[in-house]
Protein backbone atom coordinates (compact mmCIF):
# COMPACT_ATOMS: atom_id res chain seq x y z
CA UNK A 1 0.00 0.00 0.00
CA UNK A 2 3.10 2.24 0.03
CA UNK A 3 2.44 3.49 -3.49
CA UNK A 4 -0.86 4.91 -2.25
CA UNK A 5 0.57 7.41 0.22
CA UNK A 6 -1.96 9.97 -1.07
CA UNK A 7 -4.75 7.76 0.20
CA UNK A 8 -3.91 7.74 3.90
CA UNK A 9 -6.59 10.22 5.01
CA UNK A 10 -9.45 8.45 3.27
CA UNK A 11 -9.79 5.80 6.00
CA UNK A 12 -10.04 8.52 8.61
CA UNK A 13 -12.73 10.42 6.70
CA UNK A 14 -14.69 7.26 5.81
CA UNK A 15 -14.54 4.93 8.82
CA UNK A 16 -16.83 2.43 7.03
CA UNK A 17 -14.48 2.05 4.09
CA UNK A 18 -12.89 -1.39 3.72
CA UNK A 19 -9.38 -2.18 2.50
CA UNK A 20 -8.19 -5.07 0.32
CA UNK A 21 -11.63 -6.43 -0.62
CA UNK A 22 -11.88 -9.42 -2.97
CA UNK A 23 -14.37 -8.52 -5.72
CA UNK A 24 -15.58 -12.03 -6.53
CA UNK A 25 -18.27 -11.61 -3.87
CA UNK A 26 -19.68 -8.53 -5.60
CA UNK A 27 -20.38 -9.64 -9.17
CA UNK A 28 -22.51 -12.34 -10.75
CA UNK A 29 -19.52 -14.05 -12.42
CA UNK A 30 -17.95 -14.60 -8.96
CA UNK A 31 -14.47 -13.72 -10.20
CA UNK A 32 -12.02 -10.87 -9.71
CA UNK A 33 -9.06 -9.75 -7.70
CA UNK A 34 -8.63 -7.31 -4.83
CA UNK A 35 -9.87 -3.72 -4.78
CA UNK A 36 -7.66 -1.34 -2.83
CA UNK A 37 -10.75 0.09 -1.16
CA UNK A 38 -14.44 -0.76 -1.10
CA UNK A 39 -17.28 1.45 0.11
CA UNK A 40 -21.04 0.86 0.06
CA UNK A 41 -23.02 4.04 -0.48
CA UNK A 42 -26.55 3.95 1.00
CA UNK A 43 -27.96 7.18 -0.49
CA UNK A 44 -27.51 9.53 -3.43
CA UNK A 45 -26.08 12.17 -1.10
CA UNK A 46 -23.56 9.70 0.24
CA UNK A 47 -22.63 8.67 -3.30
CA UNK A 48 -21.92 12.31 -4.20
CA UNK A 49 -19.86 12.73 -1.03
CA UNK A 50 -17.66 9.70 -1.70
CA UNK A 51 -17.04 10.65 -5.32
CA UNK A 52 -16.05 14.14 -4.16
CA UNK A 53 -13.62 12.68 -1.62
CA UNK A 54 -12.12 10.35 -4.22
CA UNK A 55 -11.52 13.29 -6.55
CA UNK A 56 -10.06 15.47 -3.80
CA UNK A 57 -7.61 12.71 -2.83
CA UNK A 58 -6.89 11.83 -6.47
CA UNK A 59 -8.07 8.27 -5.99
CA UNK A 60 -9.48 6.40 -9.00
CA UNK A 61 -12.98 5.07 -8.43
CA UNK A 62 -15.52 2.79 -10.04
CA UNK A 63 -19.29 2.88 -9.41
CA UNK A 64 -20.68 -0.65 -9.04
CA UNK A 65 -24.32 -1.70 -9.21
CA UNK A 66 -25.22 -5.35 -8.76
CA UNK A 67 -22.20 -6.52 -10.78
CA UNK A 68 -24.23 -8.34 -13.42
CA UNK A 69 -22.61 -6.93 -16.54
CA UNK A 70 -18.95 -6.60 -15.62
CA UNK A 71 -15.80 -8.72 -15.55
CA UNK A 72 -13.34 -7.77 -12.81
CA UNK A 73 -9.68 -8.51 -13.47
CA UNK A 74 -7.81 -11.15 -11.48
CA UNK A 75 -5.03 -8.59 -11.02
CA UNK A 76 -7.06 -6.18 -8.95
CA UNK A 77 -8.90 -2.89 -9.12
CA UNK A 78 -6.93 0.22 -8.20
CA UNK A 79 -8.60 2.85 -6.06
CA UNK A 80 -12.11 2.66 -4.60
CA UNK A 81 -14.95 0.46 -5.77
CA UNK A 82 -18.12 2.29 -4.69
CA UNK A 83 -21.11 -0.04 -4.47
CA UNK A 84 -24.22 2.01 -5.15
CA UNK A 85 -26.95 0.83 -2.77
CA UNK A 86 -29.05 4.02 -2.77
CA UNK A 87 -32.60 2.82 -2.29
CA UNK A 88 -35.20 5.62 -2.39
CA UNK A 89 -38.21 5.10 -4.63
CA UNK A 90 -41.36 7.18 -5.05
CA UNK A 91 -44.49 6.37 -7.04
CA UNK A 92 -46.68 9.11 -8.55
CA UNK A 93 -49.62 6.97 -9.57
CA UNK A 94 -51.74 9.81 -10.91
CA UNK A 95 -48.97 10.67 -13.41
CA UNK A 96 -48.00 7.03 -14.06
CA UNK A 97 -44.46 7.89 -13.01
CA UNK A 98 -41.81 6.44 -10.73
CA UNK A 99 -38.77 8.31 -9.40
CA UNK A 100 -36.06 5.95 -8.23
CA UNK A 101 -32.47 6.14 -7.01
CA UNK A 102 -29.95 4.54 -9.34
CA UNK A 103 -29.01 1.88 -6.78
CA UNK A 104 -32.50 0.33 -6.60
CA UNK A 105 -32.78 -3.18 -8.03
CA UNK A 106 -34.76 -3.52 -11.26
CA UNK A 107 -36.93 -6.23 -9.74
CA UNK A 108 -38.02 -3.92 -6.91
CA UNK A 109 -38.99 -1.13 -9.32
CA UNK A 110 -40.97 -3.53 -11.51
CA UNK A 111 -42.86 -5.04 -8.55
CA UNK A 112 -43.50 -1.58 -7.05
CA UNK A 113 -44.92 -0.48 -10.39
CA UNK A 114 -47.14 -3.57 -10.63
CA UNK A 115 -48.50 -3.01 -7.14
CA UNK A 116 -49.56 0.47 -8.27
CA UNK A 117 -51.09 -0.72 -11.58
CA UNK A 118 -48.24 0.76 -13.64
CA UNK A 119 -46.97 -1.11 -16.67
CA UNK A 120 -44.08 -0.90 -19.13
CA UNK A 121 -40.99 -2.49 -17.63
CA UNK A 122 -42.21 -6.10 -17.48
CA UNK A 123 -39.77 -7.17 -20.24
CA UNK A 124 -36.89 -6.47 -17.82
CA UNK A 125 -38.21 -8.87 -15.18
CA UNK A 126 -35.54 -11.35 -14.18
CA UNK A 127 -32.53 -9.21 -15.07
CA UNK A 128 -30.40 -9.09 -11.89
CA UNK A 129 -29.24 -5.49 -12.09
CA UNK A 130 -29.88 -2.03 -10.71
CA UNK A 131 -31.70 0.82 -12.41
CA UNK A 132 -28.41 2.70 -12.78
CA UNK A 133 -26.73 -0.21 -14.51
CA UNK A 134 -29.75 -0.74 -16.75
CA UNK A 135 -29.73 2.91 -17.83
CA UNK A 136 -25.97 2.94 -18.41
CA UNK A 137 -26.21 0.02 -20.85
CA UNK A 138 -29.80 0.66 -22.02
CA UNK A 139 -30.82 -2.81 -20.91
CA UNK A 140 -33.52 -4.52 -22.90
CA UNK A 141 -35.03 -7.67 -24.30
CA UNK A 142 -37.56 -8.77 -26.90
CA UNK A 143 -37.28 -5.55 -28.90
CA UNK A 144 -37.73 -3.20 -25.92
CA UNK A 145 -35.23 -1.06 -23.99
CA UNK A 146 -35.42 0.83 -20.71
CA UNK A 147 -34.47 4.06 -22.49
CA UNK A 148 -37.96 4.15 -24.01
CA UNK A 149 -39.41 4.78 -20.53
CA UNK A 150 -37.04 7.48 -19.28
CA UNK A 151 -38.61 10.92 -18.80
CA UNK A 152 -35.61 12.57 -17.19
CA UNK A 153 -32.43 11.63 -15.41
CA UNK A 154 -30.44 13.28 -12.60
CA UNK A 155 -26.66 13.15 -12.90
CA UNK A 156 -23.60 14.20 -10.99
CA UNK A 157 -21.54 16.05 -13.57
CA UNK A 158 -17.80 16.36 -12.98
CA UNK A 159 -15.71 18.97 -14.78
CA UNK A 160 -13.12 16.97 -16.76
CA UNK A 161 -10.40 19.54 -16.19
CA UNK A 162 -7.34 18.60 -14.15
CA UNK A 163 -8.11 21.11 -11.38
CA UNK A 164 -8.20 19.54 -7.92
CA UNK A 165 -10.75 19.64 -6.40
CA UNK A 166 -12.74 19.38 -9.61
CA UNK A 167 -16.00 21.26 -9.98
CA UNK A 168 -19.10 19.12 -9.54
CA UNK A 169 -22.76 19.87 -10.12
CA UNK A 170 -26.03 17.97 -10.00
CA UNK A 171 -27.98 18.39 -13.23
CA UNK A 172 -31.25 17.01 -14.58
CA UNK A 173 -31.62 16.19 -18.28
CA UNK A 174 -34.49 14.83 -20.32
CA UNK A 175 -34.22 11.43 -21.99
CA UNK A 176 -32.75 12.78 -25.25
CA UNK A 177 -29.48 13.79 -23.52
CA UNK A 178 -28.70 10.13 -22.85
CA UNK A 179 -28.64 9.36 -26.59
CA UNK A 180 -29.79 5.80 -25.95
CA UNK A 181 -28.91 3.19 -28.54
CA UNK A 182 -28.89 -0.58 -28.74
CA UNK A 183 -27.33 -1.70 -25.42
CA UNK A 184 -25.58 1.63 -25.03
CA UNK A 185 -25.99 5.24 -23.93
CA UNK A 186 -24.08 8.50 -23.98
CA UNK A 187 -22.58 7.59 -20.59
CA UNK A 188 -21.27 4.23 -21.77
CA UNK A 189 -19.55 5.90 -24.71
CA UNK A 190 -17.75 8.49 -22.58
CA UNK A 191 -14.13 7.41 -22.02
CA UNK A 192 -13.21 10.01 -19.40
CA UNK A 193 -12.28 8.77 -15.93
CA UNK A 194 -14.68 11.39 -14.56
CA UNK A 195 -17.77 10.43 -16.53
CA UNK A 196 -21.12 11.59 -15.07
CA UNK A 197 -22.67 9.49 -12.30
CA UNK A 198 -26.35 8.51 -12.44
CA UNK A 199 -28.12 9.54 -9.23
CA UNK A 200 -31.80 9.01 -10.03
CA UNK A 201 -34.30 8.70 -12.86
CA UNK A 202 -37.94 9.50 -13.50
CA UNK A 203 -39.67 6.75 -15.47
CA UNK A 204 -42.84 7.32 -17.48
CA UNK A 205 -45.04 4.23 -17.37
CA UNK A 206 -48.68 3.53 -18.26
CA UNK A 207 -51.80 2.60 -16.30
CA UNK A 208 -52.87 -1.01 -16.60
CA UNK A 209 -54.76 -3.59 -14.59
CA UNK A 210 -52.65 -5.47 -12.10
CA UNK A 211 -53.88 -8.82 -13.45
CA UNK A 212 -52.60 -7.97 -16.94
CA UNK A 213 -49.26 -6.80 -15.56
CA UNK A 214 -48.82 -10.00 -13.56
CA UNK A 215 -49.61 -12.10 -16.64
CA UNK A 216 -46.86 -10.26 -18.52
CA UNK A 217 -44.41 -10.77 -15.66
CA UNK A 218 -45.14 -14.49 -15.57
CA UNK A 219 -44.78 -14.69 -19.35
CA UNK A 220 -41.33 -13.06 -19.36
CA UNK A 221 -40.26 -15.13 -16.36
CA UNK A 222 -41.21 -18.33 -18.18
CA UNK A 223 -39.47 -17.21 -21.38
CA UNK A 224 -36.25 -16.54 -19.49
CA UNK A 225 -36.50 -19.87 -17.71
CA UNK A 226 -36.94 -21.70 -21.03
CA UNK A 227 -34.23 -19.91 -23.00
CA UNK A 228 -31.56 -18.85 -20.51
CA UNK A 229 -29.30 -21.11 -18.47
CA UNK A 230 -29.08 -21.40 -14.73
CA UNK A 231 -25.67 -21.11 -13.10
CA UNK A 232 -23.04 -18.48 -12.37
CA UNK A 233 -22.89 -16.06 -15.29
CA UNK A 234 -23.13 -12.40 -16.28
CA UNK A 235 -25.96 -12.77 -18.76
CA UNK A 236 -25.36 -12.35 -22.49
CA UNK A 237 -21.72 -11.77 -23.35
CA UNK A 238 -22.15 -10.24 -26.81
CA UNK A 239 -24.54 -7.75 -28.36
CA UNK A 240 -26.56 -8.84 -31.35
CA UNK A 241 -24.82 -7.57 -34.52
CA UNK A 242 -27.21 -4.85 -35.68
CA UNK A 243 -27.31 -4.03 -39.43
CA UNK A 244 -26.38 -0.41 -40.18
CA UNK A 245 -29.80 0.37 -41.65
CA UNK A 246 -31.48 -0.55 -38.34
CA UNK A 247 -29.07 1.60 -36.31
CA UNK A 248 -30.65 4.64 -37.95
CA UNK A 249 -34.18 3.82 -36.72
CA UNK A 250 -34.88 6.18 -33.83
CA UNK A 251 -37.79 7.40 -31.75
CA UNK A 252 -38.24 9.30 -28.48
CA UNK A 253 -34.50 9.89 -28.52
CA UNK A 254 -33.74 6.19 -28.03
CA UNK A 255 -33.42 3.22 -30.32
CA UNK A 256 -36.68 1.46 -31.16
CA UNK A 257 -35.02 -1.79 -32.11
CA UNK A 258 -37.24 -4.37 -33.81
CA UNK A 259 -36.86 -7.97 -32.73
CA UNK A 260 -34.23 -9.54 -34.96
CA UNK A 261 -34.76 -12.88 -36.69
CA UNK A 262 -32.90 -15.64 -34.89
CA UNK A 263 -30.35 -15.93 -37.70
CA UNK A 264 -29.18 -12.36 -36.91
CA UNK A 265 -28.75 -12.92 -33.18
CA UNK A 266 -25.40 -13.43 -31.50
CA UNK A 267 -26.54 -16.59 -29.72
CA UNK A 268 -27.55 -18.27 -32.98
CA UNK A 269 -24.28 -17.33 -34.69
CA UNK A 270 -22.24 -18.53 -31.75
CA UNK A 271 -24.07 -21.87 -31.70
CA UNK A 272 -23.66 -22.41 -35.46
CA UNK A 273 -19.98 -21.52 -35.14
CA UNK A 274 -19.56 -24.41 -32.70
CA UNK A 275 -18.88 -22.48 -29.50
CA UNK A 276 -21.06 -24.71 -27.28
CA UNK A 277 -18.19 -27.19 -27.13
CA UNK A 278 -15.74 -24.60 -25.83
CA UNK A 279 -14.22 -24.31 -22.37
CA UNK A 280 -11.21 -22.58 -20.80
CA UNK A 281 -10.40 -23.68 -17.27
CA UNK A 282 -13.69 -23.60 -15.35
CA UNK A 283 -15.26 -21.14 -17.78
CA UNK A 284 -17.63 -22.93 -20.14
CA UNK A 285 -20.04 -21.86 -22.87
CA UNK A 286 -23.58 -22.82 -21.85
CA UNK A 287 -25.08 -25.79 -23.70
CA UNK A 288 -28.48 -24.07 -23.46
CA UNK A 289 -27.60 -20.62 -24.80
CA UNK A 290 -24.31 -20.06 -26.63
CA UNK A 291 -24.16 -16.37 -25.67
CA UNK A 292 -23.75 -17.27 -21.99
CA UNK A 293 -20.53 -18.26 -20.24
CA UNK A 294 -20.93 -20.26 -17.03
CA UNK A 295 -18.43 -20.28 -14.18
CA UNK A 296 -18.55 -23.98 -13.37
CA UNK A 297 -16.69 -23.63 -10.08
CA UNK A 298 -13.38 -21.81 -9.89
CA UNK A 299 -13.00 -19.95 -13.17
CA UNK A 300 -10.62 -17.01 -13.31
CA UNK A 301 -11.42 -13.74 -15.03
CA UNK A 302 -8.56 -14.48 -17.43
CA UNK A 303 -10.22 -17.81 -18.34
CA UNK A 304 -13.46 -16.01 -19.15
CA UNK A 305 -11.78 -13.32 -21.21
CA UNK A 306 -9.75 -15.87 -23.15
CA UNK A 307 -12.93 -17.82 -23.87
CA UNK A 308 -14.67 -14.62 -25.03
CA UNK A 309 -11.89 -13.94 -27.52
CA UNK A 310 -12.03 -17.51 -28.82
CA UNK A 311 -15.82 -17.28 -29.22
CA UNK A 312 -15.50 -14.02 -31.11
CA UNK A 313 -12.90 -15.54 -33.43
CA UNK A 314 -15.14 -18.53 -34.20
CA UNK A 315 -17.97 -16.23 -35.32
CA UNK A 316 -15.57 -14.03 -37.27
CA UNK A 317 -14.28 -17.03 -39.20
CA UNK A 318 -17.75 -18.34 -40.03
CA UNK A 319 -19.69 -15.11 -40.65
CA UNK A 320 -17.02 -12.42 -41.17
CA UNK A 321 -18.69 -10.49 -38.32
CA UNK A 322 -16.89 -9.16 -35.25
CA UNK A 323 -19.12 -9.43 -32.20
CA UNK A 324 -18.99 -6.67 -29.58
CA UNK A 325 -19.29 -7.35 -25.86
CA UNK A 326 -22.20 -6.24 -23.70
CA UNK A 327 -20.05 -6.70 -20.60
CA UNK A 328 -17.29 -4.30 -19.54
CA UNK A 329 -13.78 -5.15 -18.33
CA UNK A 330 -12.87 -3.52 -15.02
CA UNK A 331 -9.46 -3.27 -13.34
CA UNK A 332 -5.92 -4.00 -14.41
CA UNK A 333 -5.71 -6.28 -17.46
Amino acid sequence: MAKYSKYKKITEILPDIKEHVVMRDYNTFHVGGVADYFYESRSSGDLVRVVRLALEHQIPYFILGNGSNVLFSDYGIPGIVIKNSSANIAVMKEKSQIITDSGVMLSRVIIEAAENDLSGLEFLYGIPGTIGGALYGNAGAWGHSIGDYVKNITLLIIDPKDDIPQRMQIVQYDHSWMNFGYRTSKLKKIKSKTKPVILSVKLQLAQNQKEDIMRKLNHFKEERFKTQPMGISAGCIFKNPIPQELKNITGRGTLCMPELPKERRAGFMLEKAGTKKMRVGDAEVSNIHANFIINKANAKASDIRTLIEEMREKVSQKYNITLEEEIEYIGQW
